[in-house]
């Protein structure tokens, strides 16, 4: 009877919530009949010492299907709260990053429109130039009408060609960008302006992000809360730093992260990320990458964020990217600031957040944490 009371409690709970299935690249190659593809560049980037590694971090960028348009065209988006945009390849794009992907053609949509604004971002890894535009956007049974759209024309280099997303959807924390979540919001579409994300390490297993509210059936005990900046990526400040349950003193003054789902690694400060690999037992090989030995990753010591009182346990299962081999890559990283803020600045990207079930919460501004059920 108890336990029929709580199935009806969690239905009661998440009734109303906005679901869309997070999915890795192998899924959607599998889709599209391209797994050769996967498999080629798998063997083409051989020269890399760990390919397995390489293949293992790119499984921890996560894809949901969305909607562009009416009738809709389809597209797999990278759901990112460290940027502010929603863009997706177009047909006015001839870089050849656009070639292997769907393009977005707006001609094909009639309530698409647009004012012709350029856009142009830089990401830490790509870059992409474009024009807005506005168009409806479903999400399963949301439609969210009227939302602004990057179309991309031109992007250089071989990031996004590499990667197998069509676009990317901006999730941060930055309501004069009209992201989408700030479109949900005014068009009344969530009773909450809260989205929460369950990253899973299995393909297999259902990945998700839920917009509207959270799912208790992702996780146990209380949501730990931490202020988070507005106008940022998500932005908090921390106070503490350990390293096997002790204390160092980088943060001592606090420190700065954003949480961002569109990191695959954990970045460290640059002035600390020797110092933390030393601490940890890791070595550099000749590609300067810091590595373990697999046999003692289970040995291997824990970190510990600090953040508004709670301690946030990281472990190195977390952090140590599996390997077929003998020696696993390190999931950490430096990066690319030292200092943001005034404060020693963090990326909390997927090898943190897998660990975790994480709440961005833009009414009460601020993040939460949450141990995985």
């Amino acid at each position: 009877m108890k336990s029929i009371i709580l199935c009806l409690l969690s239905l009661a709970l998440t009734e109303g919530l906005i679901r869309v299935p997070l999915v890795k690249r192998e899924e959607i190659m599998k889709e599209r009949g391209l797994m050769k593809e996967l498999l080629k560049y798998s063997q083409y980037s051989s020269n890399q010492l760990y390919t397995e590694d390489l293949i293992n971090q790119e499984n921890l960028a996560y894809f949901g299907k969305i909607g562009v348009g009416s009738p809709p065209q389809y597209f797999y988006v990278h759901f990112d709260t460290g940027s502010s945009t929603l863009w997706v390849n177009s047909v006015y794009c001839k870089s050849s990053a656009c070639s292997q992907h769907p393009l977005f053609n707006p001609d094909k949509s009639h309530t698409y429109h647009t004012n012709n604004k350029p856009f142009s971002i830089h990401y830490g890894t790509g870059s992409v130039t474009g024009v807005y535009g506005y168009d409806t956007i479903t999400m399963g049974n949301l439609v969210v009408k009227n939302q602004k759209i990057g179309l991309s024309k031109n992007e250089p280099g071989s990031h996004f060609a590499k990667s197998l997303h069509d676009g990317l959807m901006g999730l941060a924390f930055m309501p004069d960008d009209d992201t989408i979540v700030d479109t949900m919001i005014k068009e009344g579409l969530i009773e909450e302006p809260v989205f929460a994300f369950y990253l899973s390490g299995d393909a297999q297993k259902g990945s998700e992000v839920v917009f509207g509210g959270t799912d208790p059936s992702h996780y146990q005990g209380q949501i730990n809360w931490v202020p988070a900046q507005r106008n940022s990526h998500w932005q908090v400040i921390f106070e503490g730093f350990e390293v096997n349950h002790k204390p160092t003193d980088w943060c001592k003054s606090g420190c700065t992260a954003i949480v961002d789902t569109g990191t695959s690694m954990l970045e460290c400060p640059p002035q600390y990320v020797s110092s933390l690999h030393e601490m940890l037992g890791a070595h550099k090989d000749s590609s300067g990458d810091y590595m373990f030995e697999c046999s003692k990753v289970n040995s291997l010591p824990t970190l510990t964020f600090v953040m508004n009182g709670a301690h946030l346990h990281l472990p190195p299962s977390a952090y140590v990217l599996q390997s077929h081999g003998s020696q696993c890559k390190s999931g950490i990283k430096q990066s690319h600031e030292k200092y943001r803020d005034g404060h020693p600045y963090w990326i909390l990207g997927d090898v943190f957040l897998r660990h975790f079930y994480s709440v961005f919460d833009q009414g009460r501004a601020r993040v939460g944490f949450a141990t995985l059920a």
